[in-house]
């Protein structure tokens, strides 16, 4: 009985040491890529410390890509990678079919595709400066009137009101903008909303509320070791272009 006892414990062992091995050698030889990110949902008090990660490759705009091709949830998507000036990488194309050799890539699934509108709103600043804000959503507004817009990167709207509303929200994570509305128009588009495998990572018990506060106050990107399918596993956290947590 002990000696069967010990097979298994080694059999055990050999596996552990099997799936560690396997996951040094991915990262050793796999293609390192660099991932824009925010973190939330840091701790999982049943599983010790994390992040829950969402990346800018997460939502997929399929006609900003150039793609024509139509996705079912659960099945699989290789996302295209282009590096942009920062050496950040950021989808350039999605398809369904495995793409050519020497293409970097990262395969996900899809969790679903869905039809969706984008708003581009022209907001006239007091200074006569005129705006161009981009949204996913919009309404209770019209040409002329005066509102107040929480502003994030790249003109993104992340929040808006009526200047003279009574409910006033807090633009915490962006800029506060008012103006009125000059033009705003919409178009429809297919998004697609995707995971890759890693959009949790363990870190030290501890350290997930520091990564968390350091995400809503920096930008944090997240370095991804790609194996030849396009699957990635991550390396570790990078914070204001320093390294953070391996």
């Amino acid at each position: 009985m002990r000696g069967k006892f010990i097979i298994i414990v080694l059999i055990q062992i050999a596996l552990l040491a099997g799936i560690i091995g396997y996951r040094e050698y991915w990262i050793a030889l796999g293609e390192k890529v660099l991932l824009r990110t925010a973190p939330v949902d840091p701790r999982d008090l049943f599983r010790g410390d994390y992040v829950q990660l969402s990346y800018e490759i997460t939502i997929l705009e399929l006609d900003r890509l150039g793609v024509n091709e139509r996705f079912k949830p659960n099945q699989t998507i290789y996302v295209k990678l282009d590096k942009d000036e920062e050496g950040v990488c950021k989808a350039s194309g999605a398809g369904s079919a495995l793409p050519s050799e020497g293409t970097r890539f990262i395969q996900g699934r899809v969790r679903s595709e869905q039809a969706m509108k984008r708003w581009e709103i022209t907001v006239k600043e007091d200074s006569g400066n005129l705006r161009t804000l981009r949204s996913t959503w919009f309404s209770g507004m019209n040409k002329g009137d005066r509102a107040v817009f929480c502003v994030g990167p790249a003109g993104r709207v992340l929040n808006h009101y009526k200047a003279d509303s009574a409910y006033k929200p807090k633009c915490a994570l962006g800029t506060s903008l008012e103006g009125s509305i000059e033009d705003m128009k919409d178009t429809a588009y297919q998004q697609v909303t995707a995971e890759y495998g890693i959009e949790s990572y363990f870190v030290e018990e501890g350290k997930g509320r520091a990564i968390e506060q350091a995400g809503n106050a920096r930008e944090v990107k997240v370095e991804v070791s790609l194996r030849d399918d396009g699957k990635g596993i991550i390396t570790r956290l990078v914070m204001d272009g320093q390294p953070g947590i391996p």
